[in-house]
């Protein structure tokens, strides 16, 4: 009789490791499914246009060098449909410090400052005339710049020293 109670435990006990071990199995599988979903969120099209050149006072850099090193945190996507690519990220300086902030402020935007672009492309190249720069803070716009004038800025921000 105590074999058999022990055989029944032992059972007992394997069979809540099996579930668990499914449990374990099926979370796993839903983190690599998590990780394939991400991955394939930029789509191909967001590295071809990352990757394009631009020529800009005499330097040439990518659309990607220009976003990863005035921006933190970026997300990137591209609408096909209108030929657009959307780059949001965190603000950080030198972006904008031609505006009147104090350190509390510019603190408060390196921690939660959204700095959106939006870039339309025509032959490879970004459109100037429709550009858009919005900075905002807790959902109200700070600062925005259209065209011509908010593409030289990204730019110029770039070649800072």
């Amino acid at each position: 009789m105590t074999k058999v109670a022990c055989i029944t435990c032992i059972c007992a006990l394997l069979t809540g490791c099996g579930d668990r071990l499914a449990e374990i199995r099926d979370a796993a599988s839903g983190i690599n499914s998590a990780a394939n979903s991400a991955a394939s969120a930029v789509s191909r099209d967001v590295h071809a246009m990352r990757a394009i050149d631009i020529n800009y006072q005499d330097t040439s850099f990518t659309v990607n060098d220009l976003f990863k090193t005035i921006l933190r945190d970026i997300r990137w996507d591209y609408d096909l449909e209108k030929n657009e690519l959307h780059v949001r990220g965190t603000w950080q300086p030198p972006l904008f410090s031609d505006q009147p902030w104090d350190g509390d402020m510019k603190e408060k935007l390196a921690e939660a400052g959204f700095v959106t672009v939006t870039c339309k492309f025509i032959d490879d190249k970004i459109d100037s005339k429709h550009t858009n720069v919005i900075l905002t803070y807790n959902e109200e716009i700070l600062l925005q710049e259209n065209g011509e004038e908010a593409l030289h800025h990204l730019y110029d921000t770039y070649l800072l020293p």
